[in-house]
């Protein structure tokens, strides 16, 4: 049983936290990352009363921080939320009123975070080398990076 829950737990953090690499071409930005932030908040758990996917959340201004690869063991706080990054601050972007960012760099892993309120960093996901929010950026390409901020919410 705690092996189908621990799926289920890994499926749903996946899906609220999606980067991919893409083909540039939407916007600026032709190498790099890009993407909409969206906060969700409150019950998710299914339900009789409640329609399948009828609360995605909503896309939200935020500011992203972009960092060199930051693991667990480089960021001080317990995840999903850190006081602090000790790595170094690659980039910062705002999103715009759709929760939109993109952000030039050059070619290499970083970890993304959005900032919160209280000064903390949120970072949803992490993968099997303990890395917060990996994502990879190609040369001539733009990864698709959309974040589900959902600390306040429940599955």
């Amino acid at each position: 049983m705690k092996f189908y829950l621990a799926i289920f737990c890994s499926a749903v953090i996946l899906a609220n936290f999606s980067c991919a690499p893409g083909i540039s071409g939407q916007r600026g930005v032709q190498q790099g990352v890009r993407g909409t932030v969206s906060v969700k908040e409150g019950n998710f758990m299914p339900g009789p009363d409640r329609k399948p996917g009828g609360n995605t959340g909503k896309v939200m201004q935020r500011t992203v921080y972009i960092y060199a690869v930051t693991t667990g063991a480089q960021a001080e706080g317990e995840g999903p939320l850190y006081k602090a990054i000790h790595q170094p601050l690659v980039a910062k972007v705002k999103t715009d009123e759709k929760g939109f960012f993109e952000c030039k760099l050059a070619p290499g892993v970083y970890s993304l975070f959005t900032g919160e309120d209280g000064g903390v960093f949120f970072a949803g996901l992490s993968n099997g080398r303990g890395e917060l929010n990996p994502v990879v950026v190609f040369a001539k390409r733009v990864t698709v990076c959309d974040i589900v901020v959902n600390y306040k919410a429940v599955y």
